[in-house]
């Protein structure tokens, strides 16, 4: 996976500026670290990483602005520069010191301006291309937003996914995508889906057609992305199958080596789905709360069973009554 240089001024929190190197922004990242070169600005070397993006702090400018043997140093980053770098940042909004915006320009080299400190910087720019750099898949389901749980709906083909959906989106909840769902692992562990770009918030409704959420029922009905907490998966109902019914037998699904909690919910006329989903995804709220109803009924019904309740024994006395006094 890569981006370009020309991507990243598109993007508002890094506020980046071009300074020298306009030829050069379409440059290809293809790594998401980044590197201070301030070994290399003394001549070292040995552990360059030239595929990353190259940024200049106070301490980087600094010492090119001091450094006593200019000639030495135009070597020094005429080689950093030279080696196929994607670009140049130099930090806390100072200009690129004259000898860095000769070389950018000489080389195609973007030299860009940021606001922000080095510290900031690097979070801005982890957090975006760690999101260009992320494994991804694309799933069949609808992914919808139920109570600020994601829920990724999956299924085979002509179960109800898209019927169940529309239901949810009449109650108010909202659409991400519907048919193809496309997953990102961001940070490792968080799963983001969202809608492809050939048809977003566009739904397949058998007997209807193709229709468009947006235009249906308003832009609030929709989001353009969501983080997946929840996968349930609906199937046919068979009588031979003994599906949960305590809450106790808990089950996840890896996606992208991600597990997330996965349920099961068999479907036959009668039920109503929409109204299942909307319970699985409050109940997997409480859960995120931590509060585990199932968890909690098991163990009542453990204490009274070690403590042997009294009043249970009273209970089935005084049931017992009525039939002494018939004999």
């Amino acid at each position: 996976m890569t981006t370009t240089v020309a991507n990243l001024l598109d993007d508002p929190a890094l506020g980046l500026r071009v300074l020298a190197g306009h030829k050069g922004l379409q440059r290809e990242i293809r790594s998401p670290q980044l590197n201070r070169p301030g070994l290399e600005l003394t001549g070292y070397f040995e552990a360059f990483r030239a595929e990353r993006i190259q940024v200049l702090g106070n301490g980087e400018v600094s010492f090119i602005e001091k450094h006593r043997e200019p000639h030495l140093l135009m070597d020094h980053l005429l080689r950093i520069l030279g080696a196929r770098v994607p670009c140049v940042i130099v930090t806390n909004g100072r200009q690129p010191p004259p000898m860095v915006i000769e070389c950018a320009d000489a080389i195609g080299v973007p030299a860009l301006s940021c606001p922000h400190t080095t510290t900031k910087l690097h979070k801005r720019l982890w957090e975006h291309l760690d999101a260009e750099f992320a494994a991804e898949s694309t799933l069949h389901g609808v992914l919808l937003d139920i109570h600020d749980i994601g829920v990724l709906l999956l299924g085979d083909s002509a179960v109800g996914k898209s019927e169940c959906a529309l239901e949810l989106i009449r109650r108010g909840f909202h659409l991400v995508a519907d048919d193809l769902v496309t997953v990102k692992c961001v940070g490792e562990s968080a799963l983001i889906g969202r809608a492809t770009e050939l048809l977003p918030y566009h739904m397949e409704a058998r007997g209807i057609g193709i229709v468009d959420i947006r235009l249906l029922y308003g832009v609030a009905a929709v989001l353009p992305e969501k983080r997946i907490t929840l996968a349930i998966t609906l199937v046919e109902w068979d009588i031979t199958v003994e599906y949960d019914r305590t809450g106790l037998a808990e089950d996840s699904l890896s996606i992208l080596d991600v597990e997330i909690p996965h349920l099961t919910i068999p479907v036959r006329p009668g039920r109503n789905l929409g109204t299942l989903v909307e319970a699985a995804a409050l109940n997997q709220k409480l859960k995120e709360l931590g509060i585990n109803t199932a968890r909690l009924m098991e163990e009542r019904l453990r204490q009274r069973l070690d403590a042997n309740d009294p009043s249970c024994a009273a209970s089935n006395t005084q049931s017992a009554k009525p039939s002494d006094r018939s004999k």
